[in-house]
């Protein structure tokens, strides 16, 4: 538990630097979490653990956290987009190996080069590289997320087993690191390797000893988001269940502006999904939208006008089920004359699908009310 409380700090220092180094420290974290899970908890508990781990969201972390340990120290391959940078925050130093700390992500799983998830039918169990249990446990609860959520799902899973491996709480520290600047400022190092004729390497220094205690990762131009303790909830899964609860409102209620008109349709197999068009969106006109075809049918039967423009005429969407509208000029209806989105940018399959998976851009475009112009 010390090496995985190490490991975590020294990860978190590594986003200052760049992505080699966070996955050389994140490695530690997952043979350390690997060990535990192998070589403690296995052996003490069999196949109650084994059953335990498997219903456990926490214990499929540490599941897929065994993919990342077995493949970075037995592939042959360097998988260099293991890490995804998502955020960049700028920290308030003048010398470091640079002046950011990134946000990483785990890769998506069909990112992964073959030589990390394909399963040689000719090994043991126990010499596969890439268990097929593990596999699903990445895909299911490591893939696409915040790092440092992963690890400290991890330590909070094996505390939950045994709270005698939750240490002390950490002493107070005013400072996340110390700089050196030049040699006549108060902190007692160089900011040099004066060894060198053209000194460059610039060094940054951590508080020691913090290992001993529960992990609380130190304020590095932290965002309020942050996940800095294993007894924090996991940060992703609270915005996303907070963002999905405003989602469901804001599809309660009608879109901005005094209507929207649909101008194409959006296939997938062939089968109509969605539409998108233009409308008095709640920050200019003419915004473009894009939804799925419930949701239109949805705002329609709230009484929203949905119009198709057919000539100087605008004819009105009418729902004729709880996922369908038609727009019935004459015999015709016009919804299913509209041209394909194709790769519109925004307003396609690809546009709709990103709304659905970044909630905060899908907010934006049903806010509560329209702000004053």
């Amino acid at each position: 538990m010390r090496e995985i409380r190490r490991a975590i700090e020294a990860y978190w220092y590594a986003t200052m630097e760049d992505s080699e180094a966070a996955a050389l420290e994140v490695r530690r974290v997952a043979s350390a979490v690997n060990i535990l899970d192998e070589t403690v908890f296995l052996p003490a508990f069999g196949d109650d653990y084994r059953r335990h781990r498997a219903r456990d969201p926490l214990g499929k972390v540490v599941m897929g956290l065994e993919l990342i340990r077995n493949c970075e120290e037995h592939s042959p391959v360097l998988f260099e987009g293991l890490l995804v940078p998502r955020a960049y925050f700028g920290v308030p130093m003048s010398m470091a190996p640079t002046r950011m700390r990134v946000v990483y992500d785990w890769a998506q799983y069909a990112d992964m080069p073959a030589d990390y998830v394909n399963i040689d039918p000719t090994a043991s169990e126990k010499l596969k590289r890439a268990r097929g249990e593990a596999q699903d446990a990445y895909r299911k609860e490591v893939q696409g997320r915040p790092v440092i959520d992963t690890l400290f799902d991890s330590v909070r899973f094996f505390q939950s087993l045994d709270p005698q491996l939750i240490a002390g709480e950490p002493p107070l520290v005013r400072w996340a690191f110390a700089e050196s600047t030049d040699l006549e400022s108060l902190v007692e190092v160089p900011d040099t390797d004066l060894r060198l004729e053209s000194p460059r390497t610039h060094l940054v220094y951590r508080p020691m000893g913090l290992d001993h205690y529960e992990v609380f990762l130190l304020d590095i131009a932290c965002r309020s988001s942050d996940r800095r303790s294993a007894g924090w909830p996991a940060w992703d899964r609270a915005v996303k269940d907070r963002k999905n609860g405003l989602v469901r409102q804001a599809k309660d209620r009608n879109p901005p502006g005094r209507f929207r008109e649909v101008r194409y349709q959006l296939f997938e197999n062939g089968k109509v999904i969605g539409y998108s068009g233009v409308g008095e969106g709640p920050h200019f006109p003419g915004e473009p939208w894009v939804e799925r075809t419930r949701q239109v049918a949805n705002d329609v039967g709230r009484g929203y006008p949905y119009f198709v423009r057919t000539g100087d005429t605008m004819v009105r969407l009418q729902q004729t089920g709880p996922q369908t509208v038609t727009a019935v000029s004459g015999e015709r209806d016009l919804l299913t004359e509209l041209d394909d989105a194709g790769d519109r940018p925004g307003m396609d399959v690809s546009g709709l699908k990103m709304l659905e998976d970044n909630p905060d851009m899908y907010l934006w475009t049903r806010p509560r009310a329209v702000p004053p112009v």
